[in-house]
């Protein structure tokens, strides 16, 4: 008896954590009567990925360059798509490429990007994958793990290690989700490693 009532107790203990955790990420998810109609609990709702976008946005506008952003949600439907004046097609496209690679990969696009570079992946074969490999796409995660969506950041030209697609997203996500993983190393020419990078 005094077995069982010690596992009773340290199950409620351990689940308290992950109650409290799973209720950190209730802001960013569909709630209420729209997520019993959809029967899904984890979907991101519009005033988060709204959120995501323009804070990449005010990034954008700080560093004096412009951006298109694409948040899809898990399932591979877009959220908000959002570009700013004077970019062209390639540069929305670029976006929904990007965010559409981490949906297939659930990784950053710079992974994908990596395996070309260090000549583990053709960019053919990625392609033929629906991936394309340029930094820029992240994955939405809240509680940790739980997937939710991708963001895809097109349109602005590079300036490392002070800027890119890929810092405008970390950045959004940094300030709208919380903490973010960190960068994956920049592959330079030959597949070397340049740097790591944590903004």
């Amino acid at each position: 008896m005094k077995l069982h009532a010690g596992l009773l107790a340290a199950a409620t203990v351990l689940a308290i954590p992950g109650g409290a955790l799973a209720a950190d990420g209730d802001q960013f998810v569909i709630q209420g009567d729209a997520s019993k109609v959809l029967n899904e609990q984890h979907e991101i709702n519009v005033a988060t990925a709204e959120a995501i976008g323009q804070a990449c946005v005010e990034e954008a506008v700080k560093q004096g360059v412009r951006v298109s952003v694409a948040v899809f949600d898990q399932f591979g439907e877009p959220v908000y798509l959002y570009r700013m004046d004077g970019q062209g097609k390639i540069a929305i496209e670029t976006a929904i490429m990007k965010a559409k690679t981490v949906l297939n990969t659930r990784l950053p696009s710079k992974r994908t990007m990596n395996e070309v570079l260090t000549g583990r992946s053709s960019e053919l074969r990625q392609y033929s994958h629906g991936n394309f490999a340029q930094g820029g796409g992240l994955p939405i995660l809240i509680n940790g793990n739980q997937f939710i969506g991708a963001i895809g950041v097109g349109g602005s030209a590079g300036n490392l290690p002070v800027w890119s697609d890929e810092i405008c997203a970390w950045r959004a996500l940094s300030k709208v989700i919380g903490p973010q993983p960190a960068f994956l190393p920049d592959i330079g020419p030959g597949g070397t490693t340049e740097r790591v990078r944590n903004r």
